[in-house]
């Protein structure tokens, strides 16, 4: 699914091309929307390549990253599943930004968090962030392809309107 969207939220309005590729479900693209929409603030990129200067050194790309304005990463955005070995090498080679993985419930965020617990040193530098399963299925239910997004993100908190879809969720920091 490709999602073309206008994102007017906390006052700033943002045109948005969330192309799905090949391997990725609605959730995924989904859970990519959201970040967008949580981080817009920060003006994420939504599609990061292996050749963007960003990424030289680590040999990943993320689901959505923001810049720190100093040739750096402020926050690394993967959604929904994600490798250990990925999230291992990025923890080590993004010093002093975020590392921020969102999941579609809290259940699969808890997982995860006792995953990366367990897998990975430096762990209380990675988080987990987890939709209310019953307010991410109403989500995906409300995307479509031309989307727009009005209202309000801030910290682990949508208060807004998916085309026709009000939400008011707080994420759930696993």
């Amino acid at each position: 699914m490709t999602i073309r969207g206008e994102l007017n939220v906390n006052g700033a309005t943002r045109r948005v091309l969330l192309v799905a590729k090949e391997e990725e479900t609605l959730e995924h693209v989904g859970l990519r929307l959201a970040a967008a929409v949580l981080f817009f603030d920060g003006e994420p990129a939504l599609e990061v390549g292996p050749s963007d200067p960003l990424l030289a050194d680590i040999g990943f790309t993320p689901d959505l990253l923001v810049p720190d304005g100093a040739g750096g990463v402020s926050v690394w955005i993967e959604c929904g599943n994600v490798a250990v070995n990925k999230l291992t090498k990025v923890a080590r080679r993004i010093k002093g930004g975020r590392l921020v993985i969102l999941k579609e419930d809290e259940d699969s965020g808890r997982r995860q968090r006792e995953m990366v617990k367990k897998e990975i040193p430096r762990a209380d530098n990675i988080e987990v962030l987890a939709f209310p399963r019953q307010d991410f299925a109403r989500w995906t239910a409300a995307l479509k392809e031309s989307t727009y997004v009005y209202g309000e993100a801030s910290g682990h908190s949508l208060n807004l309107v998916l085309n026709d879809t009000a939400f008011d969720v707080q994420l759930t920091a696993c």
